[in-house]
C-alpha cells in the first residue's frame, strides 16, 4: 500500500491533505514522507512503523534501552561506511546483530550485496532522531576539550600513526574527524555540528585564509608537533564547501588535512615493489639525461617512489635540485637541494632559477602549466635528468595531456626515457581470505568481469594463463574470445574475527606501477608511425613486444584470479 493510502486508512491523513501534500512534492524535491511530517500531519515514528510494516522488517522505538547494545568498535568498523549515505547503527538484540536505519536504500542494499560482513546482519527501521541519539551517546565525548585541543589531538594521533590524511566530514547531525589508515578509515573523535564548524574556521585561521560559501580553497599551515619535539610538519587543506538539506543559507564546510613531513625513504623493495619492477626503476640511475614521468591520483605513493629514485641517485655525487609544492620528506644527503613553491614563488620561476645552476638532476614536483612543461623539456634536451609528475589516468596517455599544454609530441617523444602510472591497493589477508564460485558474485561485479575476461582473451593473455595448468577454469578459447567463460573461483574478504588482519580483511598496502619504457627498440619502432602517440591501445602492443610493458589493468587481472585482491580492489585498479 502506498504511503498516502496507508494513513488515509488509519485516519491519521485526510483526502485534502494528502493532495496538498502530493503538489508541495511536485514543486519541490523532499519525499512525500518528509512533506507530510514537515506539515505536522503525521510523527516520525508514523513514518518509521509504515517503513517498517511495508519491508517486513521490525521496528525499534528506543535504541538506548537495555535490551539493546550498541557496541563502539563494531559501529566504527560498519557504520561509518554506512552514515555517508543514511542514518545507521549496529546494535544488538537478542544475539541478533542489526543495521538499524530509517530507510531502506538502494545504496544500502548494494552494500550489503557486495560485502560478505554485511550478509550476515538483519535490518531494522527506526527514527532519525533516535539513531542519531544512539551515534552521539556512543561516539560524541562529554570530556571537556576545546576545540583547538582537539583538532591538536588529532593531527598528533595522525603522525604518530603515520596517515597521510585527515578527514573533518559531516554527516547531517554531526562531524566526524577520521584518519587515512593503511587499510581502512579510522574515527577519532565525533563532535557536535557547532563544534565541527569552529574547527573548521580554526584550520582556516591557521591558514590565513577566509571561507566563502559556497567556494573551495586549497591553502596551507606550519604545524608544530609536541610529539615530536617542536618538529615543524607542512598540513596542506582542501576546503570544500556543503549543501545543507536543513539550511541553505547555512555557510557550511568539510576540510581534508594531508600532511607531510614525517614519512621516510625507502628502497624499492622496501617500498614493497617486485624484483622485475625494481630493476627498472634502478634504470634511472644509468640515464644522463632525459625525462622520467610519473602518474598517478593524489595519494597513489608518486612522491614516494621518487624519493627512492633521488637516494639511489644521489649516489653518483653530482648536484641535484628539487622544487615540491610543499617539501614533504627532507632529504639529508649533501648533493640534494629541496626548494619550497609559494605563492610568490612558483613553478615557472623556481624552473628558471634551478636551469641557471646548473644541476645534473632536476625534480619538478608536478607540471600544471605549459611554462613549467617547456622548461622541463629544455632541461631534459640540454642535458639533464628530470624527474616530474603529471595528472593522467594512464601512463599512456600522457601524449594528449601534454598535446593540451601546446606541447610537441615529437619533442616531448625524443627525450622520453620512462613513464609510471602507480596505485595503492589492500591485499587479501592470506589467513582468512575465502574462495566463491564466480556465479555467486553480485550480477554487476560478474557482468564486468566477464567483459575484462573477454578483452584479455582478445589480447592473448589468457592463453598464456591457460598454459599454465589453470584451464580448468576457463570455457572457450582466446581464438574465439567472444565465447570464452570463467568457471573458476575468486576471492573477497574474510571473517572479521581474523587475528593476523585484526578483522578487517586485508593486509597492509602495496604499490602496483606500470612502466612504459621507451628504449631504442620501441622508439624506432615509433618513431616509424608517430601516430602511435595518440592511439594508447596500438601504442601499448607495441611496447608488451619491445620493452615488456604490462598494464595496471593486466598486473590486477592477474592478481584476481591468483586470489590475492577481492573484485571491489580489482575495479578500483583497473578502471
Amino acid at each position: 500500500m502506498k504511503i498516502g493510502e496507508y494513513f488515509i486508512s488509519k485516519r491519521k491523513l485526510t483526502e485534502e491533505q494528502l493532495k496538498d501534500a502530493l503538489f508541495m512534492q511536485s514543486i519541490g524535491k523532499k519525499r512525500l514522507g518528509e512533506i507530510l511530517t514537515d506539515c505536522g500531519y503525521v510523527t516520525d515514528v508514523d513514518i518509521a512503523l509504515y517503513t517498517a510494516g511495508s519491508s517486513g522488517r521490525e521496528f525499534f522505538g528506543d535504541l538506548n534501552s537495555f535490551y539493546f547494545y550498541i557496541d563502539k568498535k563494531e559501529n566504527e568498523y560498519f557504520g561509518f561506511a554506512l552514515l555517508y549515505d543514511i542514518p545507521a547503527v549496529i546494535a544488538k538484540k537478542d544475539g541478533v546483530s542489526y543495521i538499524v536505519c530509517n530507510e531502506i536504500t538502494s545504496s544500502l542494499s548494494e552494500k550489503m550485496a557486495f560485502d560478505e560482513h554485511l550478509k550476515s546482519y538483519k535490518i531494522a527501521i527506526s527514527t532519525k532522531r533516535k539513531i542519531y541519539e544512539a551515534l552521539s551517546k556512543i561516539f560524541i565525548s562529554n570530556k571537556e576539550f576545546s576545540e583547538k585541543e582537539i583538532l591538536n589531538e588529532a593531527i598528533e594521533i595522525a603522525l604518530l600513526k603515520g596517515s597521510p590524511n585527515l578527514r573533518i566530514k559531516r554527516t547531517e547531525n554531526f562531524y566526524m574527524i577520521i584518519m587515512d589508515g593503511e587499510i581502512y578509515q579510522e574515527n577519532i573523535r565525533a563532535l557536535s555540528l557547532e563544534s565541527g564548524q569552529r574547527i573548521i574556521n580554526i584550520i582556516a585561521a591557521n591558514c590565513q585564509v577566509t571561507l566563502k560559501k559556497g567556494e573551495g580553497l586549497d591553502a596551507k599551515f606550519i604545524f608544530v608537533s609536541n610529539f615530536y619535539k617542536g618538529l615543524k610538519v607542512g598540513i596542506r587543506v582542501a576546503f570544500l564547501p556543503i549543501s545543507s538539506k536543513l539550511d541553505k543559507e547555512l555557510m557550511l564546510f568539510e576540510a581534508v588535512l594531508r600532511i607531510h613531513g614525517l614519512n621516510k625513504v625507502f628502497d624499492f623493495e622496501s617500498i614493497g615493489f617486485t624484483e622485475e619492477k625494481a630493476e627498472l626503476l634502478k634504470k634511472s640511475y644509468i640515464l644522463p639525461n632525459g625525462l622520467i614521468i610519473a602518474t598517478g591520483p593524489t595519494g597513489s605513493g608518486k612522491t614516494t617512489t621518487f624519493y627512492a629514485m633521488l637516494k639511489l641517485l644521489s649516489q653518483k655525487k653530482g648536484t641535484i635540485l628539487t622544487i615540491e609544492d610543499p617539501v614533504e620528506i627532507e632529504l639529508r644527503e649533501s648533493n640534494i637541494t629541496q626548494m619550497n613553491i609559494s605563492e610568490d614563488f612558483g613553478y615557472p620561476e623556481a624552473v628558471r632559477i634551478m636551469l641557471r645552476s646548473e644541476p645534473d638532476i632536476m625534480m619538478i614536483g608536478e607540471i600544471r602549466d605549459e611554462t613549467t612543461a617547456k622548461h622541463a623539456l629544455i632541461a631534459a634536451e640540454t642535458g639533464h635528468l628530470v624527474l616530474t609528475t603529471l595528472h593522467t589516468n594512464s601512463s599512456l596517455s600522457i601524449f594528449g595531456r601534454f598535446k593540451s599544454l601546446n606541447i610537441d609530441a615529437v619533442q616531448l617523444f625524443s627525450v622520453l626515457r620512462f613513464v609510471t602510472a602507480q596505485r595503492l591497493y589492500n591485499p587479501l589477508c592470506p589467513e582468512c581470505k575465502k574462495g566463491i564460485y564466480f556465479e555467486e558474485l553480485h550480477s554487476i561485479y560478474k557482468k564486468a568481469l566477464m567483459q575484462d575476461l573477454r578483452f584479455a582473451a582478445e589480447t592473448a593473455y589468457v592463453t598464456d594463463i591457460k598454459s599454465n595448468n589453470n584451464s580448468e577454469r576457463f570455457i572457450g578459447t582466446a581464438a574465439n574470445f567472444k565465447d570464452i567463460e570463467y568457471t573458476g573461483t575468486v576471492f573477497v574478504r574474510g571473517e572479521k574475527t581474523c587475528d593476523r588482519c585484526g578483522g578487517t580483511g586485508y593486509n597492509k598496502r602495496k604499490p602496483l606501477i606500470e612502466i612504459a619504457e621507451f628504449n631504442e627498440a620501441a622508439k624506432e619502432a615509433i618513431y616509424k608511425d608517430l601516430n602511435l602517440l595518440f592511439n594508447p591501445s596500438y601504442l601499448e602492443s607495441v611496447l608488451i613486444n619491445l620493452s615488456g610493458f604490462k598494464s595496471l589493468k593486466t598486473q590486477a587481472f592477474e592478481k584476481l584470479l591468483a586470489g590475492e585482491i577481492d573484485p571491489q580492489v580489482y575495479f578500483g585498479l583497473s578502471r
